[in-house]
């Protein structure tokens, strides 16, 4: 099961073999009866050999498919009308790379219709050459180079808990992302992690918030917030509630700048305690998930976090000192 999505994504691993009928219809409608691809050109003999996914969703429902050849080209993604623009393509995406950091690859390449090259280089793909027709459609060959990536795998075992706070709780406006952005800073008891993209001030830029993470670093003896941001010359530069509080108690609450090399597969997250999570899917939508008590997810997420905090800089603003 996908654990990144604002809703249940199950991601199936398959063959032509298998699974040539649903495969084949999602294609169709997809390519051929929306795109107008010729039947002809859709089905070819690298299908056979191919491997295959498979995305899923409530009532087993199937929304997507994609391929990778053993060359690492990635082909074929097509995701169902009704479900675009929710997460599904995104999850197939990663789930693709993961396995093919696993088998040891060290890169995937596309076809990317020139619509479609924003969403491929959010996940690092990088454009090469001139554009080139394909079935009567504009593409871009795309690379990706798989040694960006860290490969991540969770190790702690879920602990008993209630059934409720095990829920994914689904997440499409920004006042509900920023209710349970206050509600999971007030269960906090030691550790705060925050990846963001320009600390969003629709969400970290209030009173209810700062007030939460303000009590949380000054009562908590033990208290560690860790705020690790990709465009911190954009919140040096606009007011931000969030960034004031980090100049004043710098030793309770550190910010640094996303200083990575290696590429990161996410968007804007937040941890607790290593349990629970408020996860944001795409940089400039308010869809996503929160869930209380997910050790095995939030474990992965703190891993990939910490790897990139220690390539992060120091934000010198926060150095200043207030009198």
């Amino acid at each position: 099961m996908e654990t990144v999505d604002y809703f249940p994504i199950e991601i199936e691993q398959t063959s032509w073999q298998i699974s040539s009928e649903v495969l084949t219809a999602i294609r169709y409608q997809v390519f051929v009866d929306e795109q107008q691809v010729p039947k002809s050109d859709e089905i070819d003999d690298e299908d056979v050999n191919a491997i295959h996914w498979l995305a899923y969703g409530p009532d087993d429902i199937a929304m997507a498919t994609s391929r990778m050849l053993s060359n690492g080209h990635v082909g074929r993604m097509a995701v169902l009308k009704e479900f675009r623009n929710q997460g599904v393509g995104s999850s197939l995406m990663r789930h693709m790379i993961r396995y093919a950091i696993t088998k040891g690859m060290d890169q995937l390449f596309l076809n990317a219709q020139i619509k479609a090259t924003p969403f491929y280089e959010n996940f690092g793909f990088i454009p090469e050459g001139e554009p080139f027709m394909d079935a009567g459609i504009p593409h871009k060959i795309m690379r990706l180079d798989l040694h960006n990536y860290i490969d991540h795998s969770p190790q702690s075992v879920l602990s008993e808990i209630s059934d409720e706070d095990r829920l994914r709780n689904s997440i499409d406006n920004v006042d509900t992302f920023r209710d349970y952005a206050e509600k999971l800073i007030q269960r906090a008891q030691r550790e705060i992690r925050i990846f963001s993209q320009r600390l969003d001030s629709a969400l970290y830029s209030n009173d209810q918030f700062c007030d939460a993470i303000y009590t949380f670093a000054t009562n908590h003896p033990s208290a560690q917030v860790k705020i690790l941001v990709k465009d911190l010359f954009h919140v040096i530069n606009h007011p931000n509630q969030l960034h004031e509080l980090c100049r004043r108690l710098p030793s309770r609450i550190q910010i640094k700048k996303f200083d990575s090399k290696e590429a990161c597969l996410h968007s804007e997250f937040m941890v607790i305690d290593k349990t629970a999570i408020l996860y944001k899917q795409e940089p400039e939508r308010y869809i996503g998930y929160a869930t209380l008590h997910a050790p095995m997810e939030a474990a992965a997420l703190v891993e990939n976090f910490e790897a990139l905090w220690s390539e992060g800089k120091v934000d010198p603003e926060s150095r200043r000192l207030y009198i």
